[in-house]
């Protein structure tokens, strides 16, 4: 595929073999908001109201004709359960008014207005119009290192443009890792290589999917776009708090995984990277994995998460610069959801999807993190002896249970020796992690308090439930934790209770929940987002220390894509 072509959706997914499919940027703006089209924003429907009635809203609100009114769609769609007596819908859609002075009157009074990209969207603009390709060709394919969303939406645009990438995973297969996930959730061994964290989509296939971001970019539609055609759920494009779940979006992977393989990708699985083969220059000339195979190329886009912490150690050790970052460590709370939905939605409980919160505590600094509604508690670990939490939810998102992240920031001066070290806090999660695997046992029962004793200092009796399949074991939560973060929780666990009532006495406390956020950073050129110390290597996605959800990682993916594509052309 030339230069300056990208490929749009076509009904079964991205075809770059077909000019018609491809997309400039006069072309998205028709395909997400035509520009004839005006934008009508906050209209509200009660709880149960069809959508077909916006027509009668969007008309008494303008004030004119249903007639008049052509090409409606449905742009945003937000659930406003801010006062749970007065619940109701919100909706911002397009629609497209022929007569011309009817629509500059819309215009004139506000009631309407024209989306605009910001400037600053220019970079991102052109990666949907087709990205200039650098002069000089690569000698070798550019290899991409993880399968997570920064690897995999890297692989789209790289292919996309022709470079055909060689993307390493060096876990296994979706079938192969949900099989092994399983096997361990049924009480068998945990597989150090194929487990929630490692193997083909990286650690976001087993989570809730979600695709909530606060980012602007044009891109955002981009990769909803992919996801749609990969057969994610229509309605992630519309809704203000999109998510797949976790039983669809492996679906999504491995079509997506197809298509990129129709696109020229060559994906290995079970292919670990133990180091870089480095010039004389410290630039990158290959790609070593375990059993001594080494891949030739000049380019690597490194998009391992941040639980691949051997070779975080085998890239500090070959002196690629990495530094320490600010990241989050806690527990994990866990209520019925039928609570969840009585306190939040009142009289409307029943009658919407399962509800989630969002919460924060600024004067100790926890706030709630990846809280899943209808979801269930998982060992998020990747390493023997060691244990922590982490959720995931289903797409229908049904469990009966309500669970959330509660975490606070780990500054340097938190961690051994200051944070001087790269990987600090590696070291500290490692340290948390063994404790609580110490407490629960090689049965990998979590370590769990109620969040009433939890307050109180004392360990809970009686018997302890929760969604998590290995069982619980009675603790004291604050012996796991650092002091300062133990601490935290315990005064935002009672902040949080005069806020959601019940949260307390109906809360069960489990963790730990260390692997919210990466804890090292490898620092990178903001132009050419190539490694400070490293030629040729682009760190890309969350375990890299630049993006922190599936939506982030995949832009990011994109952008030093992108970089690549601008840097060198394809061999």
């Amino acid at each position: 595929m030339p230069s300056g072509s990208a490929c749009a959706p076509e009904g079964r997914g991205y075809d770059s073999s077909h000019p018609e499919n491809c997309l400039t940027a006069d072309k998205w703006y028709a395909t997400v908001m035509k520009k004839d089209e005006i934008l009508v924003e906050n209209l509200r429907l009660a709880v149960g109201e069809p959508e077909e009635a916006l027509l009668k809203v969007i008309t008494n609100r303008l004030g004119i004709d249903t007639d008049v009114v052509k090409d409606l769609e449905i742009r945003r769609r937000a659930l406003d359960a801010r006062k749970r007596h007065e619940i109701h819908w919100l909706f911002n859609v397009s629609l497209r008014i022929e007569d011309a002075a009817i629509r500059d009157r819309l215009l004139g009074k506000k009631l309407a207005r024209i989306p605009q990209w910001r400037p600053k969207d220019a970079a991102d603009l052109q990666i949907l119009d087709g990205v200039p390709h650098g002069e000089k060709p690569l000698i070798h394919p550019p290899v991409i290192i993880g399968s997570g969303p920064g690897g995999l939406f890297a692989a789209w645009l790289l292919a996309r443009e022709g470079y055909r990438p060689i993307l390493l995973e060096r876990g296994p297969e979706i079938r192969s890792r949900v099989r092994d996930v399983r096997v361990f959730d049924k009480g068998g061994e945990h597989h150090p290589e194929s487990n929630i964290l490692h193997g083909e989509g990286g650690a976001g296939t087993f989570s809730d999917g979600k695709l909530t971001t606060r980012m602007r970019s044009p891109l955002v539609g981009l990769v909803h776009e992919i996801l749609v055609a990969a057969r994610a759920p229509a309605n992630i494009q519309v809704d203000s708090k999109p998510h797949i779940g976790t039983d669809r979006l492996r679906a999504v992977i491995v079509y997506l995984r197809r298509e990129l393989q129709r696109m020229g990708v060559v994906f290995r699985f079970g292919a670990k990277m133990t180091g870089l083969e480095l010039d004389l220059n410290g630039g990158v000339r290959g790609v070593r994995l375990e059993g001594g195979e080494v891949i030739a190329t000049s380019s690597v886009m490194l998009a391992i998460g941040h639980s691949a912490r051997d070779t975080y150690t085998a890239l500090h050790e070959q002196g690629i610069g990495l530094e320490f970052k600010d990241f989050q460590m806690g527990l994990r709370i866990e209520h019925p959801q039928a609570m969840i939905d009585h306190i939040l939605f009142g009289s409307f409980a029943g009658r919407l999807p399962s509800a989630e919160y969002s919460i924060n505590d600024k004067r100790s600094g926890v706030f709630s993190f990846c809280m899943c509604p209808g979801g269930s508690i998982v060992a998020g670990i990747s390493e023997a002896g060691h244990l922590c939490s982490n959720g995931m939810s289903r797409r229908s998102r049904d469990s009966g249970w309500a669970g959330s992240g509660l975490v606070f920031t780990i500054p340097a001066e938190l961690t051994p020796g200051g944070g001087r070290h790269p990987l600090a806090g590696i070291e500290l999660q490692r340290k948390v992690e063994k404790r609580a695997f110490e407490i629960g046992g090689e049965t990998y029962a979590l370590p769990a308090q109620r969040a009433q004793d939890y307050v109180k200092g004392r360990i809970s009796g009686g018997s302890l439930t929760s969604s998590y399949s290995r069982g619980l074991v009675s603790a004291d939560l604050r012996e796991v934790l650092p002091d300062r973060t133990a601490t935290a929780i315990r005064h935002a666990l009672e902040i949080f209770d005069r806020r959601i009532p019940g949260y307390l006495s109906e809360g069960v406390l489990v963790g730990p929940e260390s692997r919210g956020s990466s804890p090292t950073r490898i620092p990178r050129d903001s132009t050419t987002r190539v490694s400070t110390t490293t030629p040729g290597l682009y760190p890309v996605g969350e375990g890299a220390g630049y993006a922190g959800g599936i939506m982030s990682a995949a832009i990011d993916g994109l952008r030093s894509a992108a970089a690549l594509i601008q840097a060198a052309g394809p061999s």
